[in-house]
């Protein structure tokens, strides 16, 4: 719903996803067969839990993003209409 109400490609549940050269690839398993799907960007993807691995921060980490600022947008920042 999302990528037709934005009117661009999608692909769905990827197990692997690269991105270049104005291209989203990805890989798709299924029961018995892969696929290869390709899209140009920009696109929505959606990707499964096996897609890689989790990345934990360090307490560093958690301590400077504390400090960073909170950027908001509402829609007309991101020059979306609402449907009212």
């Amino acid at each position: 719903l999302l990528a037709e109400r934005l009117g661009v490609p999608q692909v769905t549940l990827l197990s692997e996803v690269s991105v270049g050269d104005g291209v989203v690839r990805g890989r798709r398993d299924g029961d018995s067969a892969s696929e290869q799907l390709e899209a140009s960007l920009p696109a929505v993807v959606s990707v499964t839990d096996q897609s890689g691995e989790a990345r934990y921060p360090s307490f560093k980490g958690i301590m400077a993003a504390k400090k960073k600022p909170v950027v908001s947008w509402d829609l007309d920042d991101l020059g979306i209409g609402s449907d009212e």
